[in-house]
């Protein structure tokens, strides 16, 4: 069994400012850490702009750790990952309604130049806050432009 995840979906993250102040975040615990991050399980969905759709994942035990996510939606609208019965259950979750979908990010010199992987987003279950990061069985780039050149 495989879900076709929502094109749409809202990240409920907190602002910068309450990051900042130390308040007490929810945070989103991975089931498995992010590759090349194994000592790195629990992180903090920061709304850098609380306008725009740019967050980013903060590292609870690091916060100098963060990655650049975006939804997919405002810059892929067709982007509609098969996500597994696997990850389906990494997450604890059946209802793929209840998931968000994250593309990391990497910035480069310029906004036009920023890409986001396509191939591996970060899966969210918004009622537990449990994520994966997933490598879909797609072909699908892992520099996508954010921007049309």
């Amino acid at each position: 069994m495989t879900a076709t995840l929502a094109r749409g979906g809202t990240a409920s993250a907190v602002s910068t400012t309450a990051a900042e102040a130390g308040q007490a975040l929810p945070t989103i615990e991975f089931r498995t850490p992010m590759p090349g991050f194994p000592e790195h399980r629990e992180f903090v969905l920061v709304a850098v702009d609380p306008d725009g759709p740019l967050f980013t994942l903060r590292s609870v035990d690091d916060p100098a750790l963060r990655f650049l996510v975006v939804p997919p939606a405002p810059f892929y609208p067709d982007y509609a990952p098969q996500v597994s019965a696997q990850v389906l259950e990494q997450l604890g979750t059946t209802d793929p309604e209840d998931l968000l979908v994250l593309l990391v990010v990497t910035a480069a010199g310029s906004v036009a130049e920023a890409t986001a992987n396509l191939l591996a987003p970060v899966i969210v279950d918004q009622s537990t806050r449990r994520a994966v990061q997933v490598i879909l069985e797609e072909d699908l780039p892992i520099r996508a432009r954010l921007l049309p050149a």
